[in-house]
């Protein structure tokens, strides 16, 4: 066995060994069971019609006959047994090993599932499982020990009758076992190609399931385009698929030759033999019965090794997805001091994309004291939402660092550092859960807590209102009682579950772009009692809503150009007095 296949191996019996030791007991004792099945069809068909034809003995074929299905009944039941066990046990790995990868993805750098190749390598690593087969060449590993000891039988079995029948066989095999090798890396490169398209086919169809997607459809007219996209990836990934099945099919012909000339040959070897040792029709069966065992466990042998050597390139991929850096400073081993004020300072900070040459910041020196309430302005584009990714160590600064307290944010232990945050991003997320669960993020929850929340978020009346309250789901995706919010209500409860978290810094990313004036003049009048003591980072284009705030930052370009209170920026005459004119003019005209 090659490397690959050996790593391959490793890692997939370390990794069932892990989370469900039974799965490799039931794989061993499917595999004896099996062996004693092949023998028992192997052998006793010969000595049954040895007792018809040469013994004309009746009894003694009851004897034997009965002998025979009782065996081949408890084998082949107990098999069955195992096999119901063996599907619960892999079933259960591969929903631990579907978790394993969604832990996986959490946790890798953020800024590398923002990659097309990244995504397409995601979906190479999660073919181990859907189209690879992550544990069918398990399987395929136990069964080759029951072939190699099957084999040893049936070659004491035909020595004695011929050795060339060995070599025939084991001729026939060699030659489809190289084309077999072949054939299994082509089909990899075909797999490895189809996965990008199949993931445009995947958003494609997703765009049509998304009932949030059905106003765009019906009132721009879509369809048309979208139908003209779908068909197009279907052509593509059916071009692809015939390629493999002319592939495919043209090996299957080389293959079913080979195994024509190959029982020709065999059939020759066995009625010469048969004529000249004067052989019965019992022991017949029974050399005829070998030489097929004997192909069929050669075949199986060098299919499931074939088998693993896939297995070692789908390996591969995981392991390159796995190997991804994880989020910046997961490595940290501080604690952070509980009671002590939180101080936050940019030093020199820089950050570019990967394989990017061009900075989306540059040169970034702030500071935030605790409890200050800072306001981000920008134009888009301008940087405002790198800023708190790199905040919230979802990326590493390319160049510079972030200090907490005169520390770098990357030596505190990251679920601590990622607790003191309370965030509502632009594009949040609503859940097809209840309420409750949107706000709580959990089963468990502090009913007086909840309903502080509520009222603090304007959302109080809405839940209210609700025929199930608090429980009542959104959307229609799982349940037909789902409602589904407005754009400002739905704002409302991205507020709301950021509350609920009740850390100490609240980073509010736009929180108020889809609210009407008045819900937004409501936020902002209780929003200095909302969070009261707390550090606030506002992140807006309206300029008008950020005059409360302590200090204003202005980015232009990655780069701060103007900082200070709303006052003394309008008077600056900068760009902030700028843009500012720019929104009020919409008004006062």
């Amino acid at each position: 066995m090659n490397h690959k296949m050996w790593h391959a191996l490793k890692y997939m019996i370390g990794f069932a060994w892990k989370y469900k030791k039974s799965y490799l007991v039931f794989l061993g004792i499917e595999q004896i069971l099996y062996l004693f099945l092949g023998l028992v069809t192997v052998v006793f068909p010969g000595y049954i019609l040895t007792a018809i034809f040469e013994r004309e003995d009746f009894v003694w074929f009851l004897e034997v006959s009965g002998v025979y299905c009782g065996a081949y009944l408890f084998f082949k039941s107990m098999a069955q047994y195992i096999r119901t066990q063996i599907y619960r046990c892999s079933y259960s790995l591969s929903m631990r090993f579907s978790i394993y990868i969604g832990e996986v993805t959490a946790n890798i750098e953020y800024k590398y599932l923002e990659e097309e190749k990244i995504m397409n390598l995601h979906d190479r690593a999660i073919n181990c499982v859907y189209n690879g087969g992550f544990f069918g060449p398990l399987e395929k590993l136990f069964s080759l020990f029951k072939e190699i000891l099957m084999l040893a039988s049936v070659i004491f079995i035909l020595i004695r009758l011929n050795i060339f029948l060995i070599f025939l066989c084991l001729t026939s095999i060699g030659i489809v076992f190289i084309l077999n090798y072949q054939a299994e890396k082509k089909l990899y490169d075909f797999e490895t190609i189809k996965v990008k398209s199949e993931r445009k086919k995947k958003y494609l169809i997703s765009l049509f399931d998304d009932y949030t997607s059905g106003k765009e459809i019906r009132i721009n007219g879509l369809f048309p385009f979208l139908e003209e996209k779908l068909v197009g990836i279907f052509s593509e990934i059916y071009g692809i698929n015939r390629s493999i099945r002319l592939f495919t099919t043209r090996h299957a012909n080389i293959e079913s030759g080979i195994a024509v000339i190959q029982k020709i040959g065999i059939y020759v070897v066995l009625a010469l033999e048969s004529i000249k040792k004067g052989l019965g029709i019992g022991d017949f069966t029974i050399y005829f019965q070998a030489v097929n065992q004997f192909t069929d466990s050669m075949n199986a042998l060098l299919k499931g090794y074939l088998a693993l050597g896939k297995m070692g390139l789908y390996i591969d991929d995981l392991e390159s997805f796995i190997a991804l850096p994880y989020m910046d400073g997961m490595e940290g081993k501080e604690n952070i001091e509980k009671e002590k004020e939180l101080c936050f300072e940019f030093i020199h900070v820089s950050f570019r994309y990967p394989e990017s040459d061009v900075y989306t910041l540059r040169d970034i020196n702030l500071k935030i004291d605790s409890g200050e309430r800072l306001s981000v302005v920008g134009a888009n584009g301008a940087g405002k939402s790198t800023l708190i990714k790199l905040l919230l160590r979802l990326y590493k600064p390319t160049e510079g660092k972030i200090l907490l307290n005169k520390r770098d944010i990357n030596l505190y232990k990251y679920e601590e550092y990622i607790e003191l945050f309370s965030v509502v991003f632009q594009d949040y997320k609503l859940l097809a859960y209840s309420v409750r669960e949107n706000i709580c993020l959990s089963k468990e929850y502090c009913g007086q807590e909840f309903k502080r929340v509520l009222e603090e978020s304007g959302l109080a009346e809405k839940i209210d209102r609700l025929p199930f309250g608090e429980e009542t789901p959104l959307f229609k995706v799982y349940d037909e009682r789902g409602i589904e919010l407005s754009g400002g209500e739905g704002q409302k409860l991205g507020i709301a579950r950021a509350l609920y978290k009740d850390s100490p810094i609240v980073i509010l990313d736009e929180p108020t772009s889809a609210l009407d004036p008045m819900a937004e003049y409501e936020i902002y009048q209780r929003f200095g009692s909302l969070v009261k003591g707390k550090t606030s980072i506002y992140i807006s284009h309206r300029l008008a809503s950020v005059r409360f705030a302590d200090n204003i930052i202005v980015l232009d370009k990655g780069c701060i150009v103007e900082e200070g209170k709303h006052d003394e920026l309008v008077k600056a005459n900068g760009l902030y007095s700028e843009m500012y004119h720019m929104q009020a003019e919409y008004y006062t005209n």
